[in-house]
């Protein structure tokens, strides 16, 4: 299969385009592994120049604006003006500058890649975060055997929180390990996002049968060793989700009603049940009724957004340590969290009803166009029905594992998640323009492969 429709590259070649989405995956989801090896200096000086490389590439490709997602713009472009009422009005203009640039970023990548290559591109910088993790947690647990804080930090004599380390050298005690990231929940989040594009290569023959098994046993292990409730309720969703679409995509478009119906009533079963029996199963997790903390920061946040619910307090994305009110809003065993862990919930408080309400469009209708590429019978008007292609579930598996994520952690709105969803919403946008198949570039290598999603689609 060839491109149908025109990538805009320009003077660009597809090498660095890759490179370039390699290289700003891996270290957006490498989180605190940065600036905890490099300073904050220089962790500033690496995301300016990627910065800068990912400005670079638009300007040279000069990808058509107008086929990029108004919800998105329309959501920065309310962060924007709440400069205007602002209470922490510097760091708003600093925040919306890197959610911007952030997005430019994520638009070059989408204009210069294929879904194939973005799918190629994202596996590498997810398999190369998880391997040096658990390489970098040997390390600590073999031969340094103490806990770790990052290189830019003095505590002297004082006691430490286990959440200020980078590394807790647990990696054979039972404990969590926090891998590059510098956090457990994290880190298998990335091993999830890896496994979700083993999977997808395996099946689409770009991967080699051993080589992706022996990927997804270093996924699995991974989570296990990370023990993220979270990102276990991930786990389920995407497995859920991959069912679904799988099941509804067995049926003509026209005969489809009965069973998105049957699904539509699943859900609310199971969210009720969920609801009812939300203690025991909290219990199951190894989790407090309050979710380990997270009820009274949710509590606090609430509180905020009530004084002013329509236009917020004025954007700023991650909270700022330097900021007291946000910084001392719901301390937990002496550790201040600079965050809502609800990615809703922290856009409300921040831009208020209205600006709630158009993340909430971005997020939706992104969804949306996820959704309909994973079930897409037919690739438009006068094109021939083709075989299930697996590359088109990509986007809908990732967008529910971050989704699910943002019910407990505000990742969403910054770094490594904010990058990836911004490029998931950007680049289904452009396939939905040009009215072509979510994952044109080349087809699959394999004719096990062909024969696999051929037999997938029924």
């Amino acid at each position: 299969m060839t491109n149908t429709w025109p990538i805009a590259r320009g003077t660009v070649s597809e090498r660095e385009a890759f490179a370039l989405a390699v290289t700003v995956l891996l270290t957006m989801f490498a989180g605190d592994a940065v600036p905890n090896t490099t300073t904050w200096y220089g962790a500033a000086t690496i995301w300016a120049i990627e910065a800068a490389w990912g400005i670079s590439v638009v300007v040279r490709a000069r990808p058509p604006l107008t086929r990029t997602p108004r919800a998105l713009w329309f959501f920065l472009a309310w962060c924007l003006v709440s400069v205007a009422w602002s209470h922490w009005r510097p760091a708003t203009l600093a925040s919306i500058v890197a959610q911007v640039v952030c997005a430019l970023v994520a638009f070059a990548i989408a204009s210069t890649l294929s879904w194939r290559q973005i799918l190629d591109a994202a596996s590498t910088a997810f398999r190369w975060v998880v391997g040096l993790s658990l390489v970098f947690e040997a390390v600590v647990a073999v031969v340094v055997r103490h806990p770790i804080a990052p290189i830019w930090t003095d505590y002297g004599d004082r006691d430490i929180p286990d959440a200020f380390y980078f590394s807790r050298a647990e990696l054979f005690t039972g404990g969590r390990i926090q891998g590059l990231p510098g956090n457990a929940n994290l880190l298998a989040m990335v091993a999830l996002l890896a496994a979700i594009a083993v999977a997808v290569q395996l099946v689409d023959g770009r991967m080699r049968r051993g080589r992706a098994v022996a990927w997804l046993v270093v996924a699995a292990a991974t989570l296990l060793l990370t023990r993220s409730s979270t990102v276990f309720l991930a786990v389920v969703a995407v497995v859920v989700a991959l069912l679904v679409a799988l099941w509804i995509r067995r049926v003509p478009s026209g005969r489809r009603g009965p069973r998105v119906l049957a699904v539509v009533a699943g859900l609310v079963v199971l969210v009720v049940a969920a609801v009812a029996a939300r203690v025991p199963l909290l219990a199951l997790l190894g989790r407090s009724s309050d979710l380990t903390g997270r009820g009274t920061i949710w509590t606090a946040v609430v509180g905020l957004a009530e004084q002013h619910p329509v236009l917020g307090w004025g954007w700023i994305g991650y909270w700022w340590p330097n900021i007291p009110m946000l910084a001392e809003l719901a301390p937990r065993n002496g550790v201040q969290y600079l965050q809502a862990h609800d990615a809703a919930l922290d856009v409300w408080m921040q831009t208020g009803l209205v600006g709630l309400a158009l993340f909430l469009v971005y997020v939706l209708t992104t969804f949306g166009r996820s959704w309909s590429g994973a079930v897409r019978e037919s690739y438009g008007p006068g094109l021939v029905q083709r075989p299930f292609d697996p590359v088109s579930l990509f986007p809908l598996l990732v967008v529910v594992a971050l989704l699910v994520q943002a019910l407990a952690e505000s990742r969403l709105l910054y770094q490594g998640n904010w990058v990836l969803f911004a490029l998931v919403a950007i680049k289904t946008r452009i396939v939905l323009v040009n009215e072509e198949p979510p994952s044109t570039g080349d087809g699959p290598r394999t004719p096990l492969a062909q024969r696999a999603f051929r037999a997938t689609s029924g």
